[in-house]
């Protein structure tokens, strides 16, 4: 092997002819009539023939008989218009009569008139890429396979709000009526006391379905829709808390509200957003000691606090304190999906408010706050 001395480094340079015969590729050269006059080792070893067997056959004697066509008909015409073709995929014959895929480049070689003199062939094997094109079609086809599971999924839930929004609360609503005709009813004491405990299971069922409801469609990515308007909020928070008190009519609830000014935000939303915290205070906190509820404009803010007294919040649980389904195994209470506060956070979201808390051995103190 005759090597060359690059002068500036000192390292040998192997010859062009070793990198002829050694490189990774295929090489054919072919005369002007597509006669086969020199090829490398590299692609007599692929076909399992040797270089002197390859001169003197045509190109076409190497093909697979489709190949064969396929460059006869489309690959010489177009390597005659433009001078050459790049990265065709064919199949050539081993001396075994096993096809081989490689891919095809060509170019022709011209003399200062522009005569053709030849033609340079490189032959590149396609295994490797024909099996990463396959692997990026199997990719396609599973993740087009995962769209549509999404896609049913998606209409899965939607259909689930349709459930909860329809089929659940209609006959929750009758039971709640008929609850509220029956309590103007002449009972004995016993009745009573069964009448209360339909009517809070009747509210803890609502909650529920709605909180479920808010979830699924934060999950579809639509957020907790809101419906902004000038209102007097004062009178609804009241009702909520009359409400709860009706509900739960062994426990004391303190307030303070004072909202004269109008607030621009969707009441029913905040209605829901101080149900949920009130219906979270009275369920873990001291069932012995009130809850307090706080509602003011401070500085052109509505703020809108929630106190109870006993166990503080762990903090492990307060940094997840906002994600869904999160609930304390060792609280009093365990019911619930662990969802009121979740919705409650997206509500203050939807409306560019903050839901903060403060929970220590003293008390623990959920606020409210959004520009009025």
């Amino acid at each position: 092997m005759r090597s060359l001395i690059n002068t500036d480094t000192g390292f040998s340079i192997p010859d062009t002819n070793d990198f002829f015969e050694q490189s990774l590729s295929g090489f054919l050269i072919a005369d002007a009539q597509n006669i086969i006059t020199l090829s490398n080792t590299r692609l007599a070893n692929w076909l399992g023939t040797t270089i002197d067997e390859l001169k003197g056959k045509k190109i076409s004697d190497l093909l697979s008989i489709g190949s064969k066509i396929y460059y006869e008909t489309h690959l010489l015409p177009l390597l005659r218009m433009q001078g050459f073709f790049d990265e065709i995929l064919i199949e050539v014959y081993e001396s075994s009569g096993k096809r081989l895929k490689v891919l095809l480049n060509a170019v022709e070689r011209k003399n200062k008139d522009d005569v053709r003199q030849g033609i340079y062939y490189t032959l590149v094997k396609a295994t490797d890429r024909i099996q990463y094109e396959q692997n990026l079609q199997l990719a396609k086809t599973i993740a087009e396979k995962e769209v549509e599971t999404q896609k049913e999924n998606v209409l899965l839930r939607e259909q689930l709000i349709a459930v909860l929004g329809h089929d659940l609360r209609n006959p929750l609503g009758a039971i709640s009526m008929a609850v509220e005709l029956l309590q103007d009813s002449l009972l004995n004491p016993y009745d009573i006391a069964l009448l209360a405990t339909l009517k809070r299971s009747s509210f803890r069922m609502n909650e529920l379905i709605v909180n479920i409801m808010d979830f699924t469609r934060t999950r579809l990515g639509e957020g907790i829709i809101i419906a902004p308007n000038d209102v007097i909020l004062e009178p609804l928070l009241r009702q909520v808390v009359g409400e709860l008190k009706l509900i739960f009519p062994n426990r004391e609830i303190i307030t303070s509200l004072n909202i004269t000014e109008h607030v621009n935000c969707d009441a029913n939303r905040i209605a829901q957003l101080l149900s949920n915290l009130v219906a979270n205070a009275l369920s873990h906190g001291n069932p012995n000691s009130p809850v307090s509820i706080h509602a003011s404009i401070v500085n052109k803010n509505l703020e809108i606090s929630v106190t109870n007294t006993g166990k503080p919040i762990t903090e492990s649980l307060q940094a997840l304190l906002f994600q869904p389904f999160t609930k304390e195994d060792d609280r009093p209470s365990k019911n619930g999906l662990g969802l009121g506060l979740y919705i409650s956070a997206q509500i203050a979201k939807a409306h560019k408010g903050t839901l903060t808390f403060v929970s220590n051995t003293n008390e623990t103190c959920f606020t409210f706050s959004m520009l009025s």
